[in-house]
């Protein structure tokens, strides 16, 4: 009896005992779990403050390559894969505790496992923009053609005038038609287009990145053959004319008044075309670089047609074709005429339409699907007024491509305003900078507001472009429509669109160019801007290294 009540009191004791290492055990997972949700609730409430804190444009994916850029959402806490799960009263199991170090407890893990706020790429080191890099920037290849073009034929008129060369003092018409042949066949638009497309299919594949971008530069600024080829052509001319006064006893008069209208007309065509008027007057310089253009081929054709058929010797007509068909200026005239009239035999008018999702910008719908990189020319009148825009397009299958058009003169202004119905364009496109997207095969588009216009197809088109586009308002500006399709188009992996109105601000778009350039692994860059930013983009993308090519507006 006695050994019986002592095995109760044990027994007793022993309950007892057990019964408090279990509450102990108890309070002291309630305490840690406690203190385990108030660090997991400061974690999150630390996570949900950043992501508030850097998060902008919600509406606007940003990209991954973009560190310390915030995010479009919270990201939900990650579930713990080691969260204990105890039965009944929340009391161990006998295999917990034969599993557990620490009194039947599976502690958590740190809390590693919540995502962390992405570490910012480093700010790269400031540039030195020295004498040199702004020189080579601002001595383009546009200027390095123009300016040796003509330094080449101001020598060989001022060894002319020497005597030294006989065959330019005997065909002075020939250089001046010769010069005026590569100067418009430099603008065509199926020249270019065939030089554009030679280049890509033979440089493409094989030759060295650097060979690749000399290409692009050339073609790119090719215009500066335009201008130094126009250029020449005056000095020949003014040569041509002070040779034929000061032999004026030669000539028949009909002849010495086509050389003079012809002098007098590529002389205001070459002054208008200067950049400052230019810039000053633009639709002054339009209309008389056309039809004073062309007048002067009509006075030039003339004068061939009138000197090839008057005898000096003889003082007489001597009208005969085959006097005529001896002349090499001749026939370079001939061939300006399929170049000229080729730009318009593709003229339609089409039905558009337009909408104006603000004041400051203009969203234009025009049938047909276009190739990435072309360009599309448009006029309400069809011959006084054509100006160029980038065109938005998904492909040649799609049924309408878009231009973006910012107000910005009496054109833009007048468009955003009228929306007219129908407007003139040509089907024939002319390629424009994006157009050499094809020779690398990653590349970098950043432009500002408007500028999305030229570079959207290659980004939409070619899935190795990463696209930067930036500006204020950009919903408010170019319309919830217009930006989700631009959103919906292009992975956003690659794509950043960056809000000035928003919590970030401005970017400097020098730093995102080179860090989203290196994070791509890009081969070479494009940016579309306004001219100080323009200028500004290339002297430090030189300084750096990463091959850029940016806005002309001389060319």
């Amino acid at each position: 009896m006695e050994h019986t009540n002592y095995r109760d009191h044990q027994q007793a004791e022993y309950n007892q005992q057990a019964e408090y290492n279990q509450q102990a055990e108890y309070n002291h997972q309630a305490e840690y779990n406690q203190h385990a949700e108030h660090n997991q609730q400061a974690e999150y409430n630390q996570q949900m403050e950043y992501n508030q804190k850097m998060e902008y444009n919600q509406r606007a994916p940003l990209s991954p390559f973009i560190g310390g850029q915030g995010q479009n959402f919270v990201p939900p806490l990650p579930p713990l894969d080691d969260e204990p799960s105890y039965p009944g009263q929340g009391y161990p199991t006998r295999d917990d505790k034969k599993n557990s170090s620490s009194g039947g407890v599976v502690y958590k893990k740190d809390l590693d496992t919540l995502p962390k706020p992405p570490t910012p790429t480093p700010k790269p080191a400031p540039v030195t923009l020295t004498g040199s890099i702004k020189f080579w920037t601002w001595f383009s290849p546009y200027r390095q053609m123009l300016f040796l073009v003509v330094i080449v034929e101001a020598f060989m008129i001022v060894v002319t005038l020497l005597g030294g060369w006989h065959y330019a003092r005997t065909h002075l018409s020939t250089l001046v038609t010769g010069n005026l042949l590569v100067a418009i066949a430099i603008r065509s638009e199926w020249v270019m287009r065939l030089l554009y497309w030679i280049s890509i299919k033979l440089f493409r594949r094989w030759t060295p990145l650097k060979f690749r971008v000399l290409v692009v530069a050339i073609l790119y600024h090719i215009g500066g053959l335009h201008s130094g080829c126009g250029i020449s052509a005056m000095m020949w001319l003014i040569l041509s004319w002070t040779y034929h006064l000061m032999n004026k006893d030669l000539y028949h008069s009909f002849v010495l008044a086509s050389l003079f209208l012809s002098m007098i007309v590529v002389v205001t065509t070459c002054f208008v075309a200067t950049p400052l008027v230019r810039a000053l007057h633009h639709n002054i310089f339009e209309m008389t670089h056309r039809f004073l253009g062309w007048s002067g081929i009509i006075t030039s054709l003339v004068f061939v047609i009138t000197s090839s058929w008057w005898d000096i010797n003889t003082q007489t007509w001597r009208t005969s074709g085959k006097y005529l068909v001896r002349q090499e200026e001749f026939w370079f005239m001939i061939a300006m005429i399929p170049l000229i009239g080729g730009q318009w035999i593709t003229v339609r008018h089409v039905p558009v339409t337009v909408q104006a999702p603000s004041s400051k910008a203009s969203i234009i719908r025009v049938p047909g699907g276009l190739t990435s990189g072309l360009h599309t020319r448009v006029s309400r009148g069809g011959l006084k007024e054509w100006h160029i825009f980038g065109s938005i397009s998904e492909g040649k299958q799609a049924d309408c491509h878009y231009i973006v058009m910012a107000v910005q003169g009496g054109f833009t202004r007048a468009m955003n305003k009228d929306q007219p119905a129908k407007l003139y364009t040509k089907t024939w496109k002319p390629c424009g900078l994006p157009y050499f997207s094809r020779l690398f095969t990653k590349g970098v588009a950043i432009c500002t507001g408007s500028g999305i216009g030229a570079v959207g197809s290659t980004c939409i088109q070619h899935d190795d472009w990463f696209l930067i586009w930036i500006g204020a308002d950009l919903e408010k500006t170019y319309g919830t429509e217009f930006l989700t399709f631009i959103k919906s188009k292009i992975q956003p992996e690659r794509l950043l669109v960056w809000d000035t109105k928003g919590p970030l601000g401005r970017p400097d778009v020098n730093v995102e160019l080179e860090r989203v350039y290196k994070q791509w692994n890009a081969q070479v860059a494009l940016f579309i801007g306004s001219p100080a930013l323009n200028k500004s983009v290339l002297r430090t993308s030189r300084a750096r290294g990463i091959p850029v090519f940016g806005s002309i507006w001389d060319a």
